[in-house]
């Protein structure tokens, strides 16, 4: 719980509270307003954080290019998690023009095109300014959001960075989908999503609550999350007709072209136990599996591949 909500006006005020429709018969959804507080300071340190969401002319790393960048500031207690305040008034946002047309699908799903990015710059020290003060960067599919600003942005090569979408199992605490949209849906809110920084509001609102299955708020399971280590296994040269066996371990598959490319390759916290299997069931035999540690400065980013 919280203490301030992320909601505009309660649910008592729509649902007469001597209803005697079962709760579990109906589901409430409110417009997202983000308070400028989620909780008071309660004991320990807290630190900021922000939240970072891209928009760009589609779905491709290698292709396409960014055309919005937010950025939220945000507080948070280091030992609960428990969100503090929201700096509204330190938010970034930012159009850009790309080297790449804007797709029509991505036009349709953000509302942003060719037009109103022409000739629109975003200035390399503002966004510097907007996360100087942040021990983590989070974003909702870090995958891509890291890969895609740091070819723009120095800034954002030095810092920690977490995701919402890849921290939590979320099929695991009673989710369907990791779609920001959809969770959002499951907790209560809707709000006019695929433009940066309300995706921003909506990552952070997330990140406000408790997880139903364990208990924990979000924050705390991200940030655990981000301070763990992993360690990158590429599975070279693994046999063609077992690919569908990675896949279902959740191996992905990197392009030839790029660096270390044309590999199967996972993200584990036990890289002895997978290499053993890799051994046994991929390779049946001894074979000689490249791995090495990424930590919340590298995860994410392209440069995990530029060692191993």
């Amino acid at each position: 719980m919280n203490l301030y909500s992320p909601f505009a006006f309660e649910e008592a005020e729509i649902i007469n509270p001597q209803t005697k429709v079962d709760p579990n018969d109906w589901h409430l959804l409110r417009r997202l307003r983000l308070p400028e507080k989620f909780n008071e300071p309660q004991k320990g340190p807290s630190k900021r954080a922000v939240i970072v969401d891209l928009e760009s002319t589609g779905l491709s790393i290698e292709n396409d290019d960014i055309i919005q960048l937010a950025v939220l500031p945000f507080d948070y207690e280091v030992e609960s998690g428990r969100i503090l305040t929201v700096h509204k008034e330190q938010a970034f946002e930012g159009l850009r023009e790309p080297a790449v047309p804007i797709s029509e699908e991505a036009s349709l799903i953000t509302g942003i095109t060719d037009a109103m990015v022409t000739g629109k710059s975003i200035d390399a020290a503002d966004v510097a300014a907007a996360i100087t003060d942040a021990d983590l960067v989070i974003a909702h599919n870090a995958y891509f959001d890291r890969a895609m600003a740091e070819r723009h942005w120095d800034c954002f090569a030095g810092k920690p960075w977490a995701c919402t979408l890849t921290s939590i199992d979320w099929l695991r605490e009673g989710f369907a989908a990791g779609k920001l949209d959809y969770l959002g849906m499951q907790f209560g809110w809707f709000y006019d999503g695929h433009r940066a920084l309300g995706d921003c509001e909506a990552c952070l609102a997330l990140l406000a609550q408790t997880l139903p299955k364990s208990g924990q708020r979000v924050m705390e399971a991200v940030r655990e999350a981000a301070l763990r280590d992993d360690y990158l296994v590429r599975a070279v040269d693994a046999p063609y007709d077992l690919r569908d066996k990675l896949k279902q371990r959740g191996y992905r598959w990197r392009p030839d072209g790029l660096p270390n490319g044309k590999v199967w390759w996972t993200m584990t916290t036990d890289p002895k136990a997978e290499i053993d299997l890799l051994r046994a069931e991929i390779y049946g035999a001894k074979a000689d599996i490249p791995f090495h540690k990424i930590t919340a400065v590298t995860r994410f980013s392209e440069r995990v591949w530029e060692t191993g």
